[in-house]
């Protein structure tokens, strides 16, 4: 299954995709820290299950849930409860939600609850069992089928002596809500429109992908007119659509090519990620693509770079945003573009590695990398990476789990004033609480004190300036706010392990 968890405490979110990664076959497909953002991404997803808190900033999960019901979204949802919540969570059960989890979560209870959705997901496509929609997706995503499947699968489909068939295959990521409705009601006018044709279409949730299958006369007009209907019905009114599928067409001679068809249909699907025109793909379309020579911005690159170890956030966003415009500025071919986007994240994931541990954290449960590597549309790429650069260069990159109000002030103080000889006494004067109270608060929200945590963030600015100017070992100690050099170099080794000079001179 393709899961969304939906809960605003960090440290609840973050085990629980980690358990379901280490503890089962399922995909986390997003995490959501509210109600507003889980439904945006669900609508972009389309998971097959959504792990949800109820009582959550903005918009809570029950909100949530009865958006997603609103939309009539195929979508199973899982409530995440407290015990004095319970009552309130068996509202949801009005919204379809199927089933619940009592916090604290147990390893087991996960588990035991995704095997179960499981079952009820298995039980449901047995049911469908016997309909020709079901009998496509058994053909194309099933294997090879026996003499005795291969005989039944024709006979449902009433495919009978045909020889001559087209394959339609619609990878549907970026399609706007109700888009798959939509495209079977369609569908259903061509059937009309062309009654010597036998089509059968199904729609596979986790693919994300629709299939149309054709069986055909021999008669040639018949075989354009419906490649015809099908661009001009279902390809072609989404064209100037940022949200569209991406629709592939193969022809095939022999029932024994359609399973291969169905391969070389994705394969055309991903080679077309870069051509962004909207038209119906096809292996002669493609060939006749004008590739341009690609050449990474390796300028782009340093500068993106640069800027991250300077701190200048808002340089370092608009430089992605540059390479995201020279990537458009082709068509490079398909792997081209990908091992690029692959570079620019490996980028992103190695600067900010050496200078910003949490942030370098949320980036890896990102999992930006996966994200790139499976994407289908350029869309996809841009996505991924734009949330990563998003990640980097917001400007408040403090835990997401401090919740005390006293803490962010004292730490948005600290940044405003490290480059001086700031001490717990000063802050604390400032925020009008004794030093006693705030020592307490530190270690208890941030898991260290108050001098360790000036010191890291001092010590973290001085990496960035390292790396990414030419300023002198004392310049960069003064500018932190230490106002003796040879101090600033035993703190900085004590730190890491090695001397500013050193740190400089790595790769």
């Amino acid at each position: 299954m393709r899961i969304l968890i939906v809960e605003d405490e960090v440290m609840i979110r973050e085990g629980l995709a980690r358990l379901i990664k280490s503890h089962t076959g399922h995909t986390v497909i997003g995490e959501a820290s509210n109600g507003q953002e889980g439904l945006s991404l669900a609508l972009r997803f389309k998971p097959d299950l959504v792990i949800t808190d109820i009582r959550m900033p903005v918009m809570d999960g029950l909100q949530m849930i009865e958006a997603l019901h609103g939309m009539s979204l195929p979508i199973r949802a899982v409530i995440l409860s407290g015990y004095s919540e319970f009552d309130y969570a068996k509202k949801a059960i009005h919204f379809g939600v199927d089933d619940y989890l009592l916090k604290p979560l147990a390893a087991e209870d996960i588990v035991d609850l995704l095997e179960r959705t499981q079952r009820k997901m298995e039980a449901e496509e047995q049911k469908n069992a016997g309909t020709p929609g079901q009998c496509i997706k058994e053909l194309i995503y099933g294997g090879p089928l026996s003499e005795e499947e291969d005989r039944r699968v024709r006979t449902i489909c009433g495919f009978g002596a045909f020889v001559h068939f087209q394959l339609y295959l619609g990878y549907t990521g970026d399609a706007p809500i109700g888009y798959e409705e939509e495209i079977g009601g369609k569908f259903d006018q061509i059937r009309a429109l062309l009654p010597s044709v036998r089509l059968h279409v199904s729609w596979d949730r986790g693919r994300r992908q629709f299939l149309g299958l054709a069986a055909l006369p021999e008669d040639e007009d018949v075989s354009c007119l419906l490649c015809q209907a099908v661009e001009r019905k279902i390809v072609r009114p989404y064209k100037q659509r940022d949200g569209r599928a991406v629709w592939a067409m193969v022809s095939m001679k022999g029932w024994e090519s359609v399973q291969k068809g169905a391969r070389d249909a994705e394969l055309l699907i991903r080679e077309a990620l870069p051509v962004t025109e909207g038209d119906l793909v096809t292996r002669e379309r493609m060939d006749a693509v004008d590739w341009k020579e690609f050449r990474f911005p390796a300028d782009l690159g340093a500068d993106m770079k640069n800027a991250l170890c300077r701190g200048d956030l808002e340089n370092a966003r608009k430089t992605g945003e540059m390479f995201m415009e020279f990537m458009k500025d082709g068509p490079y071919r398909e792997q081209e573009i990908r091992q690029a986007y692959l570079k620019a994240t490996y980028l992103l994931l190695d600067t900010v590695r050496e200078i910003d541990g949490d942030t370098y954290g949320q980036l890896q449960n990102a999992d930006l990398l996966t994200r790139c590597t499976e994407a289908v549309t350029l869309r996809e790429l841009e996505q991924s990476y734009g949330d990563g650069l998003s990640l980097v260069c917001s400007p408040h990159r403090v835990k997401e789990d401090i919740s005390n109000y006293t803490i962010k002030r004292a730490i948005n103080y600290i940044r405003e004033h490290y480059q001086e000889g700031i001490s717990l006494e000063e802050v604390a004067g400032k925020l009008g609480i004794t030093p006693e109270y705030l020592s307490t608060l530190f270690n208890r929200e941030m898991g260290e004190n108050f001098s360790t945590f000036l010191r890291k963030f001092r010590i973290s600015h001085a990496k960035r300036l390292l790396k990414g100017t030419d300023m002198k070992v004392y310049e960069i100690a003064e500018t932190v706010g230490y106002t003796d050099p040879k101090y600033f170099a035993r703190v900085f080794k004590d730190e890491l392990g090695i001397s500013p000079g050193d740190y400089r001179q790595m790769d």
